[in-house]
């Protein structure tokens, strides 16, 4: 009898015990399961609030574009139109009057160096980026302009036969934008003699090299000034989906190495 009743409580104990594993088994799983729905809505809404902040910064970019092209045709239209009839009539009262001085000569020059700024300014606004050579055509054209100004010397390496093919037209727009950031930041900060500026098509990307000769900062400096030009230049990059990997060093100069699939921009 007292085996008996001893072998019933040994069954309630293992009952009790399997019964409570079960239950801590149980809670375990619904805890998991719980968390992972958690971790899981975290992670859309995390992804929902990138492509939002993708959308307005994209919005924002374009509207920009749009605010500089129809202030780069106003520049170009209204006051290049102003200026030249204002130099026509210089040359007209000069001829009506015979005016055989110098004013005539350096208020005409005055005025065609004010046009020459206009115009680079009005292209700068709004570059024509069009066809397949227009991202080429463009980066020459600022590349040509720094040249002539003689502030820095600019060497361009790029294979006119590999022409990238861009599926937005977003991609050479912002790709322009960057370069032309990264000249400023240059002749800004840098104290550079020299940039090289390599442009390359492999297989479905476009790969850019940006190295220029000047002081270059170290990582900690760079961090602390880094400012609203190199946050432009990486919302430009990461809306049209490009990979890039900066590179500086006090006194060795600064590079920039970007990659943009062609097939998703």
């Amino acid at each position: 009898m007292q085996k008996t009743i001893n072998d019933n409580i040994a069954v309630l104990v293992i009952i009790g015990m399997l019964g409570t594993i079960l239950f801590v088994v149980s809670f375990m799983l619904i805890y998991i399961r719980n968390r992972n729905k958690i971790l899981k809505q975290q992670r859309k809404m995390h992804e929902a609030e990138i492509v939002h902040q993708k959308e307005l910064l994209q919005s924002v970019i374009t509207s920009q574009e749009v605010e500089r092209k129809r202030i780069g045709m106003d520049l170009h239209d209204e006051v290049g139109a102003a200026l030249s009839t204002l130099r026509a009539k210089i040359e007209q009262n000069a001829s009506k009057n015979s005016m055989t001085d110098d004013r005539s000569v350096i208020y005409k020059s005055d005025i065609d160096n004010i046009i020459a700024s206009m115009r680079n300014i009005s292209h700068s606004l709004s570059p024509r980026i069009s066809g397949n050579f227009g991202f080429y055509d463009a980066i020459h054209e600022l590349s040509d302009g720094i040249a002539r100004s003689g502030k820095i010397n600019i060497v361009m390496h790029f294979d006119e036969n590999k022409i990238p093919v861009f599926a937005n037209e977003q991609a050479p727009m912002a790709l322009y934008r960057v370069i032309a950031e990264l000249i400023n930041n240059t002749l800004k900060h840098a104290s550079a003699k020299e940039i090289q500026l390599t442009i390359d098509v492999i297989q479905d990307k476009i790969r850019i090299a940006y190295i220029d000769d000047g002081i270059g900062l170290p990582k900690k400096i760079k961090t602390q000034i880094k400012g609203m030009g190199m946050q432009n230049i990486e919302s430009r990059l990461s809306i049209i989906g490009a990979e890039w990997q900066e590179q500086t060093r006090e006194g060795k100069g600064y590079s920039i190495f970007i990659s943009v699939p062609l097939n998703k921009v």
